[in-house]
């Protein structure tokens, strides 16, 4: 009589190792937001402090300003590079094509109020 050695399930394995990456697929889009909407324009004020970066908070707050890009930067003690990355990466976060367009949808969207004494 041989002796048989207890080889593990195949199939069985496998669908514990399909169950176990679905859960965890599962658990990190929940804490981490669905993957499917990463890349896209926000959709509530909400939602976007928790997208935007504290640089590009910070820099969102100066745009309705008449200030330029090398102005912002001296008021936030930042390289001017350092600001018009940040306001690209607002304009692609508000789904705008300029900085108008992002000012108007920051007020919509309740990121920004409109201050006296500030441009549109």
């Amino acid at each position: 009589m041989t002796a048989t050695i207890n080889e593990p399930d195949v199939p069985t394995a496998q669908r514990v190792w399909v169950a176990a990456a679905f859960l965890l697929a599962a658990i990190a889009r929940d804490a981490l937001g669905d993957p499917a909407g990463a890349g896209g324009p926000l959709t509530s004020a909400g939602r976007h402090r928790e997208m935007l970066t504290r640089g590009e908070t910070r820099v969102l707050h100066y745009l309705p300003t008449n200030l330029s890009a090398r102005e912002i930067a001296g008021e936030l003690y930042l390289s001017v590079n350092t600001v018009k990355t940040h306001q690209r990466h607002l304009y692609a976060k508000l789904g705008a094509s300029s900085r108008t367009e992002a000012v108007d949808q920051a007020r919509a969207l309740g990121l920004l109020t409109r201050q006296p004494g500030w441009a549109r």
